[in-house]
């Protein structure tokens, strides 16, 4: 009978997983948006504003952080595209000259060239060049197109419910924390104190990390797209900010911008910026986020960075979050694992005091 009582709660929490396996990462999201905010929407209720408003207010600020900087770049790129398709036209018309770095490379410069004289050098070669590309891609861009409006609204549909949830969340708060902190008790009263204080710790921490990285490598990053002569360097640098809270995002902003200035001749600035990109990622991947995400719950910066590497290689973005909470789980255990000592990992600040 004993084992009744720890298998049927754990059965039914595998079913109900089952059964909301879809949307599972809409109310992840929404938990962790809400856990970030959290002391932010505390603030405000302290200042008198009422639940519904403080909701209504950062739900607001969430969708605009995010919507608004996506309109923007759309925008600019639909300028951008024009301009292209301008050029295009007139390359096509007028025969795409080679670019004097195609004849410095080595070993390979004199057939690049016999073959860029054939093929693009010639007025309309530019045009059955890109005839014969799309030729050949046409069947695989067609079924791309076919899944991709599914696939934008169930996006659209989980991005929807993630919001929703969040609101109700800042609305019902109290109630909610209630309720899982009953459950909690219940199933794992020695560990629940715990895992209720490095939760919160660590998903902010790891917030912090990821938009503090983010904005530092817009600077930066924005800085060397003017020195390197790159066109539109502060629109660049705001794309490339919001692109580094992606995985992967920092390294596609700048390898884009180094291969526009290849294209337009610019080889010696291509590679330097490409070279200092990849430095500059290296430094900010390796030491300066986990310093960041790893000082509120005192890990070392090898947990940090295998959590990050394994969170994101296994579960996606969600995984940036997941995987330092495990550190920090694994890391009070290695120093003791009791259930009264978890103030020797929580190093928080005056907002997590606030929250916890």
């Amino acid at each position: 009978m004993p084992y009744l009582s720890v298998l049927l709660p754990l059965a039914f929490a595998v079913a109900l997983a089952v059964l909301l396996k879809h949307f599972l990462g809409s109310l992840a999201w929404a938990a962790l948006l809400a856990v970030i905010t959290w002391p932010l929407h505390e603030r405000l209720l302290k200042r008198g504003w009422s639940r519904a408003a403080s909701a209504a207010t950062l739900l607001a600020a969430i969708i605009v952080s995010f919507v608004a900087p996506t309109i923007f770049l759309f925008n600019t790129l639909s300028h951008e595209v024009a301009t292209v398709e301008r050029l295009l036209g007139q390359f096509n018309n007028t025969g795409l000259p080679a670019p004097e770095w195609l004849a410095r490379l080595p070993v390979v410069a004199k057939p690049a060239m016999e073959w860029w004289q054939t093929h693009l050098a010639v007025p309309g070669g530019l045009n059955t060049f890109l005839q014969g590309v799309a030729g050949g891609l046409l069947p695989h861009l067609t079924s791309t197109v076919g899944k991709l409006g599914p696939t934008i609204l169930a996006n659209a549909l989980y991005l929807f419910l993630s919001l929703l949830t969040l609101f109700v969340l800042y609305l019902e708060g109290p109630a909610v924390v209630t309720y899982v902190d009953h459950a909690g008790q219940r199933l794992i009263p020695k560990y629940y104190g715990v895992l209720r204080r490095l939760l919160p710790l660590s998903v902010r921490g790891t917030a912090l990390g990821l938009c503090s990285v983010a904005v530092l490598e817009g600077i930066v990053l924005g800085i060397a797209y003017a020195i390197a002569g790159a066109p539109a360097p502060a629109i660049l640098g705001v794309i490339t900010g919001y692109l580094a809270l992606i995985p992967g995002g920092a390294p596609l902003s700048f390898t884009s911008v180094s291969l526009l200035l290849l294209g337009q001749g610019h080889a010696g600035a291509a590679l330097g910026l490409f070279s200092w990109g990849a430095f500059e990622l290296f430094l900010v991947d390796k030491f300066v986020r986990p310093k960041l995400i790893g000082h509120r719950v005192n890990l070392p910066f090898l947990a940090v960075l295998f959590g990050l590497l394994g969170g994101v290689s296994t579960l996606g973005v969600l995984g940036l979050f997941i995987g330092p909470f495990m550190m920090a789980v694994l890391f009070w255990w290695l120093r003791g694992g009791k259930a009264d000592a978890v103030h020797e990992i929580a190093v928080p600040d005056k907002g997590d005091k606030q929250a916890a």
